[in-house]
């Protein structure tokens, strides 16, 4: 699984770091409120990067590490992160991953659908202290235009390491992306 494509060691390395890094300098970085989430372009990442079953499996790690960082119910992210990892699979070959657009695009649609998901489980299951629309507008999407700020510069430099995390993270051209589309057909 994990261990056969995506190398497990300098993989457990990047979410040491990623998790330190979500835990130690992003509340220092907040901005009106809005906290980036940084975990969540990696999941981005490893989703646009890496094999099927491996972008899984890594989505749902790093979702986990989220969780143990919480007070939520344990899963809850995990499950969030790793459902994302398969929609960004499922459409990956579609996109031209390398451009900045597409990290922005993508990582913003990723952290808004879950942020929503996020507001309606919160609205349903426990009695919200702020109003729908204060948490609309800072939770879901101030917070995810931060993130997908980010993004760009942040699989810049996942980029430069994916090589030694065992992803495939050369640039494919057009003509590239053509072939491997007809090949599925």
């Amino acid at each position: 699984a994990l261990r056969t494509s995506v190398r497990c060691v300098p993989f457990f390395i990047l979410v040491v770091v990623a998790v330190t890094l979500q835990a130690a300098i992003a509340p220092r970085v907040e901005l009106f409120g809005a906290r980036p989430d940084w975990l969540l372009v990696v999941v981005v990442f490893v989703a646009l990067y890496a094999p099927e079953r491996d972008a899984l499996l890594g989505a749902w790690a790093l979702g986990g590490c989220a969780d143990l960082m919480t007070i939520e119910r344990f899963g809850l992210i995990a499950l969030s992160y790793g459902l994302i990892a398969v929609a960004i699979v499922g459409v990956r070959d579609f996109l031209f991953r390398d451009r900045w657009m597409t990290q922005f695009a993508v990582t913003l649609s990723a952290c808004l659908l879950i942020r929503v998901a996020w507001l309606v489980y919160r609205h349903v299951m426990f009695a919200p202290a702020t109003s729908l629309s204060a948490e609309l507008l800072i939770e879901t999407v101030l917070v995810s235009l931060y993130t997908a700020l980010w993004a760009p510069a942040l699989h810049g430099a996942l980029r430069r390491i994916g090589g030694v995390l065992g992803l495939n993270v050369r640039r494919a051209g057009f003509a590239e992306w053509s072939m491997r589309r007809q090949a599925r057909v």
